[in-house]
């Protein structure tokens, strides 16, 4: 299957490009944010990175651990701030080896729309969306034969949808365990609770040593927190009963014993144990009672909040706007005004992470911070009972909108990489906007801005069904009259997202939108797209006739990235077509263009490209070389839709050398790339290379009813076969004929039409 554009290299041409693309290779390892050393511990985790140390849960930790492995789904419940999430998180690290495909970790606190639950897990588990399925009934296929651990953290806000989705899960993917956090059980069958209860503290009146009373979790997590804060901070048999009262005050709530146990850099113990008094009789009325753990919390974050100045309670309320985590240049944008200048952002930052009101994680090349989430949801009521809540929404979906924008016009101009590593760190933030904006119908021409200049990061992030969600959301609430040039880019992003016909109608929407508001860059963009629409349908003069024009006009724009694009599509054609001097030609053209641009992406699928090229001249040795380099560069990346394609060529150039024992393998791996993506026409090729298999492997009625689902897909999608799948079906249909009389191979292929995917990925299987 071709990809975007495939080259075809004299000799020397060939060694330098190859050479090009090797040395890119090592430059993308050695900079990769993942080193060496991690790779496979990244490879079967997503764990978040704990920045603090791990005190007071032994015990819990224990019981879950063992609780996990009699019960397929446990759910951690308690009060917000118990510490649910940093033992889940735990929890996982420590079972890691027990699961062979991984603990996966997935936050819905950054959410509010239940709609993009599944989009979450999906991310997630690091599964390509496609359109065709809904998500959810994809995640549970895909899983069905995995062997993991799924933690769903903060579920309590989206409990229906998330309850809808575990439940689904447990029931088609028996070996795998979900271990969930909420303030409430999710109440589906087969559900085990535990309840996770405050830290342990001292009885009261007990005097205590220092010895004695960090035996306790909730003492020993005050020590290790205050001692964090300031190194001079030592629990002595002098203070010790005075923390053990401190942490009784606090119900034994791990977030408000680390708010409180900042303070002592300060604060001397006594006092800041008087000053919780102080707040305590306020709240209860004078009495000292039972305090409510909620209540308690509250308590802490309010006694936090008012020892801040003003300028830094301004400034803390702002930072609730931002979702999942932020950088210092976008609190820089949204949180200054008059009263608060950009210049002061880090200080203020600083400061506030002195008091662990914010925490900043510096262990990359570029720091992050980050609001727990009960004091997140905290700062946001705080900033909704000033009345600016609205002001500061709009000026973070404006930022954002800014940001999408920017990096739109940028992708393509180096490498997709790093360019996808500084876009999908914000999706959370993304994903906030485009909720305030459209979910929540605050402006969706703002929304529409940037789920369209998103399109780049929903393709390799992934994260197509999501982007279809929010762009055919957006399309039906703006006027196409009076925002033109939006509506045309949200077309234009649909169609990259579609295929064949559906892709060719979106991409003419696109044009004609364009076209009326006089964008020429924007017009041979949306050419472009129709005219890989019709190759994808078996149009070829008409699609080069389509390609053609959009290349001159975007070489008269400026647009480097598309002109290689486009004149590698061209190449490919006109090699179709049997005009292999014009092919020849534009191929030079192509690759000149595609090293000058210097895309790691880009040069990967130059070298997948080339494999097809290879392959369709006679020559599935050099093919296979290619698509092992390929594949080494691309599977950097994170759209698993080029690797899953490239696997699946690999097969037919396997069976073409003779290895048909590596054509198995090659297939089982592609198959479980293609499940990952979910792409019904990646699924449909490589289910047809196994019914090759199959056939030629003494399994004809097998193979049979396999060609048959195949020949269904292409049907339903009206997609032609590209040079390499035709081979395949040649051969395939070959075999059958000398194994099978024809009335059988039609009852049989029938058979196989009217199946649904997990059939024929069953019988795949057993290929």
């Amino acid at each position: 299957m071709l990809l975007a554009n495939a080259l075809e290299l004299t000799g020397e041409q060939r060694r330098e490009f190859e050479a090009a693309a090797r040395s890119t290779t090592r430059r993308r390892n050695g900079a990769s944010a993942i080193d060496a050393g991690s790779s496979r511990e990244a490879a079967t985790s997503n764990l978040p990175r704990a920045l603090s140390s791990f005190v007071g849960r032994e015990v819990d930790l224990a019981e879950v651990s063992e609780r996990l492995g009699e019960h397929r789904l446990l759910t951690i419940a308690g009060a917000g701030g118990v510490g649910k999430t940093r033992l889940a998180i735990q929890t996982g690290t420590e079972l890691r080896d027990r699961y062979p495909d991984g603990v996966w970790f997935v936050d819905f606190a950054p959410i509010t729309d239940p709609e993009l639950v599944a989009s979450l897990v999906a991310q997630a588990l690091g599964m390509s969306q496609q359109p065709g399925r809904p998500i959810d009934e994809a995640i549970s296929a895909w899983l069905k034969r995995k062997r993991l651990l799924l933690i769903l953290d903060n579920c309590e806000h989206v409990l229906a949808t998330v309850a809808a989705l575990a439940a689904t899960i447990l029931e088609s993917a028996h070996d795998v365990r979900i271990l969930a956090t909420s303030r409430e059980r999710l109440n589906i069958r087969g559900e085990a609770v535990h309840r996770l209860p405050s830290l342990a503290v001292p009885p009261k009146g007990s005097g205590l040593t220092a010895d004695e009373a960090a035996r306790y979790g909730a003492v020993a997590l005050f020590i290790d927190r205050a001692e964090a804060a300031d190194t001079r901070f030592t629990l002595a048999d002098a203070n010790a009963p005075i923390v053990a009262e401190i942490c009784r005050r606090l119900d034994g709530i791990p977030l408000a014993i680390e708010l409180a146990a900042a303070r002592v850099r300060v604060l001397s113990i006594p006092n800041l144990s008087a000053r919780l008094d102080e707040r305590f009789k306020i709240l209860t009325g004078g009495s000292r009672g039972a305090i409510p753990r909620q209540q308690t919390l509250t308590a802490l974050i309010d006694w936090s909040y008012d020892l801040l100045a003003p300028h830094e309670q301004r400034f803390f309320m702002r930072l609730g706007t931002f979702s999942g985590g932020f950088g210092l240049d976008a609190v820089e944008a949204v949180c200054r005004d008059e009263s608060i200048a950009a210049v002061d952002a880090f200080d203020l930052l600083a400061s506030l992470a002195d008091k662990s009101l914010v925490i900043a994680d510096t262990s990359d090349e570029r720091e992050r911070y980050r609001l727990l989430e009960s004091t997140s949801a905290y700062a946001l009521e705080k900033l909704k009972a000033t009345g600016e809540r609205e002001r500061f929404a709009r000026r973070h979906a404006e930022h954002f909108c800014e940001r999408a924008e920017t990096a739109d016009e940028g992708y393509g101009s180096g490498s997709t990489i790093e360019w996808l590593g500084e876009v999908e760190p914000e999706l959370p933030n993304y994903r906030a906007a485009l909720e305030w904006a459209l979910t929540q119908g605050r402006d969706p021409v703002l929304g529409g801005a940037i789920a369209g200049a998103l399109q780049p990061l929903w393709w390799h992030a992934g994260l197509v069904v999501e982007g279809r969600y929010w762009i055919e959301h957006a399309l039906p609430r703006i006027d196409a009259a009076e925002h033109p040039a939006i509506a045309a880019r949200l077309q234009l992003a649909l169609s990259q997202l579609l295929s064949g016909k559906r892709r060719s109608d979106a991409a003419e929407r696109a044009l004609q939108l364009y076209e009326s508001v006089g964008n020429v860059r924007g017009a041979a963009r949306a050419r472009q797209r129709r005219g890989f629409a019709l190759y994808q349908m078996g149009r070829l003069a008409e699609a080069r006739d389509e390609i053609s024009q959009a290349v001159a006009a975007l070489h008269g724009c400026g647009d480097a990235w598309n002109v290689a694009n486009g004149l590698g599509q061209l190449a490919y054609i006109e090699t179709m077509l049997g005009n292999l001097r014009e092919g020849r030609e534009l191929r030079t053209k192509a690759i000149a263009g595609m090293q000058a641009l210097g895309d790691d992406a880009g040069i990967a699928r130059v070298l997948g490209n080339l494999a097809e090229l290879e392959f369709a001249a006679g020559n599935p040795e050099q093919a296979l070389r290619l698509e092992d380099e390929a594949l080494k560069m691309g599977l950097l990346g994170r759209n698993l839709s080029i690797a899953a394609n490239w696997q699946i060529n690999g097969v037919v150039y396997r069976v073409a050398v003779g290895d048909l024992a590596g054509a198995r393998e090659a297939a089982r791996k592609g198959l479980e790339l293609a499940r990952q993506v979910q792409g019904e026409l990646i699924l449909a090729v490589l289910l047809q290379h196994m019914a090759l298999l199959a056939a030629l492997g003494d399994r004809a009625r097998s193979g049979a009813r396999l060609m048959g689902y195949a020949d269904a897909q292409y049907a339903k999608l009206e997609m032609k076969r590209e040079p390499t799948e035709q081979w395949g079906y040649d051969k395939l249909m070959l075999a059958l004929c000398e194994a099978l009389d024809a009335n059988a191979i039609e009852q049989l292929a029938a058979e196989g039409a009217a199946w649904s995917e997990e059939q024929a990925i069953e019988t795949a299987l057993t290929v």
